[in-house]
């Protein structure tokens, strides 16, 4: 069995979930891959401000000029005056940061007018310095405040390439200052930033298409690995399990984790990305800003916590409130005739609404905690934005930031915002997800039937000799102290027909229960052939053995899968001679099932366990065991529910069926055991009696009882 999850590690159920993923991690890292492009393109998106603001307010400064002026002051670690206009007499430096390479060299209010003995006007010095490859340039003539020249070389720090990109990209546009050429500049931004649009759907189109792909698959698997866990899950858990707690996990509770991974492969991956990209420029423009804005980052966090917890909680509620309503819909829904007979209709509708009431309880309040997580995670982002604008404005006033780039960092905080707005409940899906994920861990973590530990199951051979019960006791696990069989021993030989009889409750039906290993013994053994069913594997014991229970399974779909279930690949003239054996050949060939405007007919009909009556269900479960030609029969009240008629009929057919054949029935008919070899006699779990009715009419007073009342009525 699985460890189970530590609870202090982060959504430990849910993170189990995950591994599900690695089959299918292909389009998962590609979907991923494309999620770093929507961030890349979703920062170029909103970057794209600072061009455009310069495009419509900068009135002596084209956008290749901005380009260069921006990486000069890069390069040379200088301030140089905005919007600057074209001087003839050389580019004047502003500001010189003490810091900087470039402080032994260049003085505040500094003029560079030449470089290598040409003065070719300021535009032309930051083209220059801008596209120059090495890290020194020189001979730079430079002028100072009080006209003093002096020839010096700069160091300039490495070239980027990003740089020169988005230099060469604004070559091609116009470097006039005109309206005709503005307009120009003006439609190749917008261009591109369609572009880039354009570029950023595609990347998230493939990001959340791969890893819905990626996440429906996973879904796919753990369905089925729950579905195959659930159905090899020991007999007595689903005798103490209700069956809408369990139809409520596979509904419910796996589509809780999957909206979970679909939350953490596409919110959680895709939306930081894009906050670390615009935080990247944010931080180019002033990191002082992004400082201040992040200071109700605790708050949030914490917030976002107690949240998630809510959350968590009430979903554990909501999952265990849809099981109890879908059981209790359940039982209502298949036994809707006593509901009608007996008037409780509204009865049930109450206690529906009372039931559905809690489920709705439970709902309302993870509603109530995502509606409050937005307004609070919205007010903090407001008080961040306040922090920010006042901080920003301050620098602004007093001439540390460009009014550009202050507006380009507001736009940088609400492109930060948006993503982080989107992440506002992706802690409480996770949460809910998390609750949901333990509920199924608690399935798959459940033993399954398997032999004791230290033993390899061994491959039975088909039964040739005998069944032996020693010293066979058993209680259910809920009352251990209630033996329902106490002491059995019993030896059946191959090809004997042995009927089990007595009152209700005797343990007729858990002997033969014991022999299927439904359950284990709590002592003694049963040996076939010699050997310990408990070490045998269960598929080679049950294959040699078939059910027909008094409450006959009928499952849904065509009359030929129904008779050959359990035998693959059985021709159609063979499942007609079990249907013949079983007297319900006729019934079929008549049989015309008309569902959803289709009608179907014979082997092919579509039937369901209500569109039969009990004989007509009882019949196909025995042409079922029949058709499954097993070394050892077991016939649980099999002619419980069919006519005199066809009970004749079907005992007749028996009579081949069982020759040569090991067969147990269970039965309340004189007419069904008096044919037995064998009758053992049960009462209170112990065998008190064992032979042949004429010997038992002699010999045992309670089998005289039992023939006197329980069947003297069928006789």
């Amino acid at each position: 069995m699985r460890a189970q999850p530590d609870s202090r590690t982060w959504l430990p159920n849910f993170r189990r979930t995950l591994t599900y993923l690695r089959p299918h991690s292909r389009p998962m890292v590609v979907g991923l891959i494309a999620a770093l492009g929507v961030s890349v393109f979703y920062t170029f998106s909103v970057s794209s401000v600072v061009p455009l603001l310069k495009v419509i307010f900068a009135e002596h400064e084209t956008l290749a000029d901005w380009l260069n002026r921006v990486e000069v002051q890069r390069r040379l670690d200088v301030a140089i005056a905005d919007n600057l206009p074209y001087d003839p007499a050389g580019l004047r430096i502003d500001r010189v940061r003490p810091e900087s390479r470039s402080a032994a060299v260049l003085h505040d209010g500094d003029r560079i007018v030449s470089i290598a003995g040409q003065s070719p006007g300021s535009h032309a010095i930051l083209r220059i310095i801008a596209d120059h490859p090495d890290k020194t340039l020189g001979p730079v003539v430079v002028e100072s405040y009080d006209n003093q020249a002096r020839e010096v070389q700069l160091s300039l720090r490495r070239h980027h390439w990003w740089s020169g990109a988005a230099r060469a990209a604004t070559s091609i546009l116009p470097h006039g200052q005109d309206p005709d050429s503005r307009m120009w500049t003006l439609a190749f931004v917008m261009g591109a930033l369609v572009l880039v649009a354009l570029l950023g759907g595609l990347c998230r189109l493939a990001n959340e298409g791969l890893v819905a792909i990626a996440v429906q698959r996973s879904m796919h698997d753990l369905r089925s690995r729950l579905a195959g866990h659930v159905l090899r899950l020991p007999l007595e858990w689903h005798s103490a399990q209700s069956p809408g707690d369990t139809l409520g996990r596979f509904a419910t509770d796996l589509s809780k984790v999957e909206v979970g991974q679909m939350t953490l492969f596409g919110k959680v991956v895709c939306e930081p990305l894009k906050v670390a990209g615009v935080v990247a420029l944010t931080l180019a423009i002033d990191w002082r800003l992004l400082a201040v804005a992040l200071l109700v980052l605790p708050v949030g966090i914490i917030a976002m916590r107690v949240f998630g917890r809510a959350v968590k909680r009430a979903q554990q509620r909501a999952s265990q409130s849809w099981g109890r309503l879908l059981d209790h819909l359940g039982e209502r829904l298949a036994g809707i005739r006593i509901v009608k007979a007996y008037g409780m209709q509204e009865a049930e509708s109450r206690r529906f609404e009372g039931e559905g009431r809690r489920l709705t309880s439970a709902q309302m309040h993870i509603e109530v905690v995502d509606a409050a997580t937005k307004p609070v995670l919205e007010t903090l982002a407001a008080v961040a934005a306040a922090a920010f604008v006042l901080y920003g404005g301050s620098r602004v006033f007093s001439g540390q930031l460009e009014p550009h780039l202050f507006f380009a960092a507001v736009v940088c905080l609400g492109g930060i915002f948006d993503p982080v707005r989107k992440l506002g409940n992706v802690n409480n899906r996770l949460q809910q997800a998390e609750a949901s994920a333990r509920r199924l861990n608690e399935l798959l973590d459940l033993k399954l039937e398997e032999p004791p530990a230290g033993r390899t199951p061994v491959e039975l051979r088909r039964f040739c000799d005998r069944i032996e019960f020693r010293q066979v006791s058993f209680a259910y696990p809920s009352h251990p102290e209630r033996r329902v069989l106490d002491g059995i021993e019993l030896t059946v030989e191959k090809g004997q027909v042995v009927a089990l009889v007595g009152p209700n409750g005797s343990g007729k039906t858990t002997l033969v229960s014991l022999l299927l290993r439904f359950y284990e013994p709590t002592r003694g053994r049963i040996l076939l052939d010699g050997g310990n069913i408990a070490d045998a594997t269960l598929d080679s014991l049950r294959r040699q053995i078939g059910l027909v229970t008094q409450d006959a399974v009928i499952f849904s779909g065509p009359v030929r899968s129904n008779i050959a279930y359990g035998a693959d690949g059985v021709d159609e003239e063979t499942i007609r001679r079990a249907a013949r054996l079983a007297h319900v050949d006729d019934f079929i060939q008549s049989l015309r099932v008309t569902q959803n405007g289709t009608t179907t007919a014979g082997y092919d009909a579509y039937i369901t366990a209500r569109s039969l009556s009990g004989g007509q269900r009882q019949r196909i479960a025995l042409a079922r065991a029949i058709l499954r030609d097993p070394p050892i029969l077991i016939l649980d009240e099999a002619t419980s529910q069919v006519d005199s008629e066809s009970e004749r009929k079907i005992q007749e057919a028996l009579e081949d069926v069982t020759r040569g054949r090991t067969t147990f029935i269970i039965a309340h008919r004189f007419s069904t055991i008096a044919r037995a070899d064998r009758i053992v006699v049960l009462n209170e779990g112990r065998l008190i009696a064992c032979g042949t009715h004429a010997e038992l009419m002699e010999s045992c007073p309670f089998y005289v009882t039992l023939c006197e009342t329980q069947f003297a009525h069928t006789a």
